[in-house]
């Protein structure tokens, strides 16, 4: 749904865009916006009416929304016989009371589709999310961390959309560690890439990538572009990593951009990963390396250690500064731990 065409104010717009991403910090409209009838139907309509939006937010996610909304409303309720909250609103939220308590563990595990707005502006129509299908709220443990999201990749998204378009458009276009593949379904649909090819060292990731992408063209996200192709690779495999040399060269095709997220988040796989880098930019001297991470230990120091060290990189880092107020209008993420993007240049 494209709820810029219902002519609401950008907060509204912005507050939507965050809800249909799930994240748990929204930017509340005032109440004296909420107030107004013609916005609470739009409210129900956008954020809460199933026969509407296919993609809604599960119900205890929708229930904190709403309980909050509803007390916005009451609270600049000026008029008891002009202001009140709508029917649609107070009925949906009774429904939501009346479902059973499912366990918050049991729905960590659970996939969602999450819809995730570019840094388009808020009054643009026609804006498409990336929809992606995972489990936001699942503990990175083993196997799980190809599953959600992780905010290096959205760091790096805004700075590829908002900063380095460029870099993508008419490129070919090649992911390491895509996890759930929302940076490769970007540069497919929004950056124009001539190819994009996500690798995962993971079947069961790369099972997950075939689904949001196949989500994706369902949904016409994918409408006019040519969609992410996926590999399984794993990095210390040297003949799949000739292999996948090979036929880049038999096509007479290069890589113009190498992308990386919070791939290097354990210390058994920064060599493979560093090598593997080195690989890629003596094949292809031209291409553009950036990998993004949250520095949540010292293992991405240890990396680009060994890139600057023994693989004679130069390792730059970009600046990429998410802005404040309604400039900040997609990708959302928290920036809470630090998260930095290097360039590994040669």
């Amino acid at each position: 749904m494209d709820i810029a065409r219902a002519g609401v104010e950008p907060i509204v717009t912005k507050f939507y865009r965050q809800y249909m991403q799930q994240i748990n910090d929204v930017t509340y409209p005032p109440g004296a916006l909420l107030v107004n009838p013609d916005v609470q139907d739009c409210l129900y309509r956008y954020f809460f009416d199933s026969s509407q939006n296919k993609y809604l937010p599960p119900p205890r996610y929708q229930s904190r929304i709403l309980r909050r909304l509803i007390e916005e409303i009451e609270n600049s309720c000026k008029d008891p016989e002009e202001d009140q909250v709508s029917d649609h609103l107070m009925e949906h939220m009774g429904y939501l009371s009346s479902l059973p308590q499912q366990d918050q563990t049991e729905e960590a595990q659970q996939l969602r589709v999450h819809s995730y707005y570019p840094p388009l502006p808020l009054d643009e129509p026609g804006v498409r999310p990336v929809l992606i299908n995972e489990a936001r709220n699942l503990l990175s443990r083993g196997n799980n961390v190809g599953l959600r999201t992780w905010e290096a990749a959205l760091h790096l998204a805004w700075y590829l959309f908002t900063q380095q378009p460029g870099l993508v458009n008419h490129k070919h276009v090649l992911e390491l560690g895509a996890g759930t593949g929302l940076l490769s379904l970007l540069c497919a649909a929004h950056l124009k890439a001539s190819s994009v090819l996500a690798t995962d060292g993971l079947g069961h990731v790369c099972e997950g990538l075939d689904n949001n992408i196949r989500l994706n063209q369902e949904n016409g996200i994918l409408d006019g572009c040519k969609s992410p192709e996926v590999r399984l690779l794993d990095w210390t495999n040297r003949p799949a990593i000739d292999e996948l040399l090979s036929e880049a060269k038999k096509s007479g095709m290069r890589y113009d951009l190498v992308i990386g997220a919070d791939i290097t988040y354990h210390p058994d796989i920064l060599r493979p990963l560093a090598e593997l880098l080195g690989i890629l930019k003596d094949s292809f001297p031209d291409v553009v390396i950036l990998i993004s991470a949250a520095i949540r230990s010292d293992t991405f120091s240890q990396f680009t250690a060994i890139c600057r060290d023994e693989l004679n990189f130069t390792v730059r880092e970009v600046s990429c500064k998410i802005p404040d107020g309604m400039r900040y209008c997609g990708f959302f993420h928290s920036v809470a731990t630090e998260i930095k993007i290097v360039s590994l240049e040669r």
